[in-house]
């Protein structure tokens, strides 16, 4: 599909989503959300193997990650801390009783169905809840023990072939920079050269849908949105039979909230426009899903990351 019959409406100021690292000049370097990475991420280095590098000529984007990672292979020293920065010697253990051992492998044996509508610690035991392995896979998937057994069934079958990396975070691969500089902006770049249009500070509410009696056809019809007065012109747009509407619903990061090394940082629950959209269009059909399982439980989905700024070429990490 040529560039220029593409629009992208985005409600921050700049691309990328979570992956928005910028500096700030009096808080130092905030990046909200990142990917860790992987060799077999197949469909994102699909990509950009095509994406040229903004750094160096004839290259692309994904020769960039497969150098920096040969030559800079990832690896910790020291996995997990106690005491304010004291070795916690998990010493590369997994740390798995027999019974634990057992607890993964029929969880990994187990149905969806089996696994649906129940948490982590109802299909896992004591045992396997204080090994170092359940510590690696928590601090690295950010699991808690009330998250979904499902979830954690499907990321055992996708990060299995990961496991001896888990102690020492080998299984690991990072970008040159954050992920908006080495990511975000090469494709965005890329995107403007193929004509594609972006309206940024633009904030779409709701999707009406042409849906038919018996559900089995779902047509948009039309985007409705709010913008600033660098966002999009209008307040919506009509869409036919013809045009393709890719929604992102819900957000990791809607409604984050900054703090500073003074300040921390302030949960809040007020309108969340990403789940409101998801929330709209769910009443409009069944199909559109539950967006009230993600989001209706702040106390049990919050979560915190912290950004660390030095300021010269020392580091004390």
């Amino acid at each position: 599909m040529p560039g220029n019959k593409i629009t992208i409406l985005e409600e921050l100021k700049l691309p990328g989503g979570a992956l928005d690292g910028i500096k700030e000049p009096k808080k130092g370097f905030v990046i909200r959300g990142g990917h860790e990475m992987e060799d077999h991420f197949e469909c994102l280095w699909d990509l950009f193997r095509s994406i040229p590098s903004l750094e160096v000529e004839g290259a692309s984007v994904l020769d960039e990650f497969y150098w920096l990672n040969k030559d800079d292979p990832n690896y910790s020293l020291q996995r997990a801390t106690i005491d304010r920065g004291q070795d916690a010697h998990t010493d590369g253990k997994f740390g798995l009783s027999e019974k634990a051992q057992k607890d993964i492998v029929k969880v990994f044996l187990a149905t969806r169905e089996e696994m649906e509508n129940k948490r982590i610690d109802e299909v896992f035991g004591k045992d396997f809840l204080e090994s170092n392995f359940w510590l690696y896979w928590r601090t690295m998937f950010a699991f808690e023990e009330w998250h979904s057994a499902l979830e954690m069934k499907l990321y055992l079958h996708r990060f299995i072939h990961h496991i001896g990396g888990l102690p020492d975070f080998s299984a690991l691969k990072f970008t040159k920079y954050n992920q908006y500089e080495s990511l975000v902006l090469p494709l965005y770049t890329w995107l403007l050269d193929q004509g594609v249009t972006f309206h940024f500070s633009t904030q779409v509410t709701d999707v009406d849908f042409d849906i038919s009696a018996d559900g089995a056809r779902k047509q948009a019809t039309r985007l409705h949105w709010v913008s600033g007065p660098e966002g999009a012109p209008g307040d919506g747009v009509d869409l036919s039979e013809n045009d393709l509407l890719f929604m992102t619903i819900g957000s990791l990061t809607e409604n984050s909230n900054e703090g500073d090394q003074h300040t921390p940082a302030r949960l809040d629950e007020g309108p969340a426009p990403a789940w409101d959209l998801w929330r709209r269009i769910a009443q409009k059909d069944p199909a559109f899903g539950r967006p009230g399982v993600f989001a209706d439980h702040i106390p049990q989905t919050k979560w915190e990351s912290a950004t660390v700024t030095t300021l010269d070429e020392y580091s004390l990490l």
